[in-house]
């Protein structure tokens, strides 16, 4: 197995660990309290949500003609982008953030500019692999 799908696999396990944990606490508060932190929701959804879309890229690399390196750069950036995310909405919940557009708390923000320039520059990647292998 190349260095890209295990970076993937990697992380998508991780992702996954991740949001099933931070279901934890959800459920904790949710037995107390019907509503709780829009943030937590998201970290934990968004966690179950990368970890099967990771593992499932490691199908579309098989597709790819690019070099390892290429690939592995991708694979990197995707997972990066997942990590990002999640600390995201990690930091929201605990600082307490109810909207963090209107709120603008810097590092959140920050994360998640990162997130979203690290999954287009992967995501790109893996799709100009998986066009020139068609």
């Amino acid at each position: 197995m190349d260095t890209a799908s295990k970076i993937l696999i990697l992380g998508g396990v991780l992702n996954l660990a991740y949001g099933l944990l931070t279901g934890i606490p959800a459920s904790i508060i949710r037995q107390k309290q019907p509503t709780y932190s829009k943030y937590l929701r998201l970290v934990h959804i968004g966690a179950l949500m990368w970890g099967p879309l990771l593992i499932s890229l490691t199908l579309a690399l098989m597709l790819s003609p690019l070099a390892e390196g290429i690939e592995t750069l991708a694979a990197s950036l995707m997972v990066a982008a997942s990590f990002l995310l999640d600390a995201k909405d990690t930091l929201n919940w605990r600082m307490g953030i109810q909207d963090e557009f209107a709120e603008k708390p810097v590092l959140p923000l920050a994360f998640g500019a990162l997130s979203s320039l690290a999954s287009l520059a992967g995501m790109a990647i893996i799709l100009v692999g998986v066009v020139q292998g068609l």
